[in-house]
């Protein structure tokens, strides 16, 4: 078995980069050899790795430059350090994660004529090469590229629609660990030690404070059913900042829904959160597939999605949740509102969504998968 080598932007906190920290120890823990370069010095997640064994090759700091020449040596020493580690590693699969570690490998590859095992993973819908253009580039590579893989059904799509052969193109979908969701304290229990309100009405959402995972959809939403809703109704918003919390606290002051929404930042505990909430929400514009739907649906919790990437392909219409379009805060409100006023519903699609879960995306089965798909791979 050859040796892996996954080149990633950071190991900050992220939907992937979480990814990478649960399976990347449990492949090791499995026998495979494995290497992470990071194109930054950004690496909160490092410790999780160094844990494992794992070796972590950073990027040098270069924060002490301008940003005008910042970017560009960057651009240029990750470049070099990826031809130089192809050079050296000619046997080594190499496995980028997300568009721009692709980009820059592939650049690299090229460079040193490399011509072994490189694997491609998209992580989204290609929403972002309408964002930044340049990466449209990474079309040049995709006939050098090994194989692909997608973690949705509509992102492996895309890659046929790109120009992948079917061939080429696996679908992994993401798992879980779902023993932090097991033997938990009551509800009540939990809400205690959060502060929360024993008898309050809570939803909840996981996800960073960036436009296009429709905070201000939601906001719109509760406001057309709050006067509907229980009066001790919370909304709480776990995610970091990317800097759009200050416009989201002047909507919902504007909204007049204010003192029933909660901005509670990162969180180092979310499984207790989602355990203590009533319904999940993830009201996003574009998706891959989201690890912060099946945290909240190990946790039993009804779940309100939009139908954007593999969101529908984790929650079930009508049968673990609500599957509502994208970009519609009044489709949104009214499933809301659908769950908000049948607890009955509630806990039907909550007992389906856990036993979902558990029986389709949780961790070992995703680490399997990888495992099994590196061992098939052949020059």
């Amino acid at each position: 078995m050859h040796e892996i080598h996954f080149i990633v932007g950071s190991l900050d906190i992220g939907g992937a980069e979480r990814h990478l920290s649960q399976v990347l120890p449990a492949l090791k823990a499995r026998g495979l050899s494995i290497k992470v370069i990071l194109l930054s010095n950004k690496a909160a997640l490092k410790p999780v790795f160094e844990k494992a064994g794992i070796t972590i090759d950073l990027a040098p700091n270069f924060d002490f430059l301008p940003t005008i020449i910042r970017r560009p040596v960057l651009l240029i020493t990750s470049i070099t350090r990826l031809s130089l580690n192809f050079l050296a590693n000619r046997n080594a699969i190499h496995h980028p994660f997300l568009p721009e570690a692709y980009l820059l490998t592939t650049v690299a590859a090229r460079l040193t004529f490399f011509k072994g095992i490189l694997v491609m993973s998209r992580r989204s819908l290609n929403n972002y090469l309408q964002r930044r253009p340049a990466l449209r580039l990474e079309k040049l590579f995709y006939g050098f590229t090994t194989a692909a893989l997608g973690n949705s059904k509509a992102v492996v799509q895309q890659l046929y629609e790109e120009g992948f052969s079917k061939e080429k193109v696996k679908l992994i979908y993401n798992g879980i660990a779902t023993e932090p969701f097991d033997n938990l304290p009551s509800k009540t229990e939990l809400r205690n030690s959060l502060c929360l309100a024993p008898d309050a009405l809570i939803f909840i959402i996981v996800a960073n404070l960036i436009p296009y995972k429709g905070h201000e959809d939601l906001l719109n939403a509760f406001a057309k059913v709050a006067d509907k809703l229980p009066k001790n109704w919370r909304l709480l918003c776990v995610g970091k900042d990317s800097g759009i919390l200050d416009s989201l606290k002047k909507q919902a002051d504007n909204l007049k829904i204010a003192n029933h929404v909660e901005f509670l930042g990162s969180r180092t505990d979310t499984v207790e959160l989602l355990s203590a909430s009533d319904i999940g929400i993830l009201c996003s514009h574009e998706e891959g597939f989201s690890n912060a739907i099946l945290e909240a649906m190990a946790a039993s919790l009804p779940m309100v999605v939009t139908n954007v990437g593999g969101n529908a392909e984790a929650v079930q219409d009508k049968v673990t949740g609500l599957v509502v379009e994208s970009k519609n805060p009044e489709s949104l409100s009214e499933a809301l509102l659908a769950l908000a006023l049948s607890p009955e519903q509630r806990m039907l699609y909550g007992t389906a969504g856990k036993k979902r879960v558990y029986e389709n995306f949780t961790l070992s089965q995703c680490v399997e998968q990888y495992e099994n798909f590196y061992k098939q791979l052949k020059k």
